[in-house]
């Protein structure tokens, strides 16, 4: 039976929001039924694939990867370079001899040892010597609870990573806490703020993207609109000219560009590149926006190459609210969008919507969410996902110039 590996990565912040690390999750898949079938053997694959079949670079740039594993693992980790990864000893492994064996052969190695969903215990004090570093689940635990494990946490010398972090406020609070490391969905959601204005200089980009993103603009319409800001035009053509689109000759005019790259491609390239020069936003958020953007698109060529921009342009759009800390739906009425475009951004409707839909669950690693049915009418298996996914992750590190 054929199986497959979906794979996904998330972030890993310390406090200045800045990318220090990777998680990497995946899910086995048999041919005909979306389940897990063997945590070890997933686990294996998984790393094989990210250091010896893939260019780990490619895959975490020159972060490092942290990864699950399971009891049989941690008593033969694999023979890769272990200051590229990070162990994550499960929470369902029971703390016994063996478990105990494991960890201090492993700490006395070298290894980064990370406890996943830590939960405190009797046994607690028999693991806790061998952890570099303790990750809490903050919607596992009560505020009293958090409060009462970083307190047992600090007679120790562990970093705290809070893990399932989804809201700003949340992020503040465990900051406050004490926590230095933080992983979770909170980047891609609004800072919504009661009676907070769109800032000048913001509404100026939305400005700008709203005339990028209308489909009735001519060509002479979107080069006289770049060209009106310097920095976006020399950025337009630098990433014109880079390895991803490898033209023959060096195009050197704003006309050039948009005659070799079509208008619809030049105008999701100058909308990305627009928002990335939102300086107030971290990094790591505009990373996952391209990233979004590009898998839709790859995915969307498979389903109908001339919709290819127009399944771009929905993944980037989906991620304006945290860019402008404002709801999704009160900035798409003020863009030039189809109808369908709409749907697919607010309801995830339509194969624009459910492209969309299937790309942020992998993003999120909600594996579980995913809508298989609606994505074999399109024939797009794990594989499909997967490799869709990784190739944007590939991308995005040319793509913000």
């Amino acid at each position: 039976m054929y199986e497959q590996i979906l794979m996904a990565r998330q972030p890993i912040f310390d406090q200045n929001v800045k990318v220090v690390a990777y998680e990497l999750l995946f899910r086995q898949f048999r041919e005909d039924a979306a389940c897990v079938i063997d945590g070890d053997n997933a686990t294996s694959e998984v790393l094989v694939n990210a250091f010896s079949h893939l260019d780990i670079n490619e895959v975490v740039g020159n972060k490092r990867a942290y990864i699950n594993f399971t009891k049989n693992l941690l008593a033969k980790p694999p023979p890769f370079n272990k200051k590229r990864f990070v162990i994550e000893v499960l929470e369902d492994i029971p703390i016994d001899d063996d478990l105990v064996a494991n960890l201090d052969h492993l700490s006395k190695n070298d290894y980064t040892i990370a406890l996943d969903d830590f939960i405190h215990c009797d046994l607690s004090h028999r693991i806790l010597p061998f952890a570099d570093i303790v990750k809490l689940d903050v919607l596992q635990l009560s505020k009293q609870e958090l409060t009462d494990h970083v307190r047992l946490l600090r007679e120790y010398d562990v970093t705290l990573l809070a893990e399932k972090v989804e809201t700003h406020e949340m992020y503040e609070s465990c900051s406050e806490l004490g926590f230095e490391l933080f992983q979770g969905y909170f980047l891609c959601k609004p800072e919504i703020i009661s009676g907070k204005k769109i800032p000048a200089s913001k509404l100026l980009v939305l400005q700008l993207l709203s005339k990028l993103q209308d489909p009735d603009a001519s060509m002479e319409q979107l080069e006289a609109l770049i060209s009106r800001d310097p920095m976006l035009s020399f950025k337009t053509l630098k990433l014109v000219n880079s390895s991803s689109y490898a033209p023959r000759h060096k195009i050197e005019s704003l006309a050039a560009a948009i005659t070799y790259l079509g208008l619809d491609l030049i105008r999701n390239l100058t909308s990305l590149l627009a928002l990335s020069n939102l300086s107030d936003k971290p990094s790591a958020l505009k990373d996952q926006s391209v990233i979004r953007a590009k898998t839709c698109e790859l995915l969307g060529k498979k389903i109908c190459k001339r919709d290819a921009s127009i399944y771009f342009s929905v993944g980037l759009l989906s991620t304006l609210d945290a860019f402008f800390d404002q709801p999704l739906e009160s900035l798409i009425n003020g863009l030039s969008l189809h109808q369908y475009v709409i749907d697919a951004l607010l309801t995830h409707e339509g194969k624009y919507g459910e492209v969309l839909a299937a790309v942020i669950c992998l993003q999120k690693a909600e594996f579980d969410k995913i809508d298989w049915s609606a994505l074999e009418k399109y024939d797009i298996t794990p594989d499909t996902l997967n490799e869709a996914y990784q190739e944007s992750i590939a991308w995005s590190h040319s793509a913000i110039v």
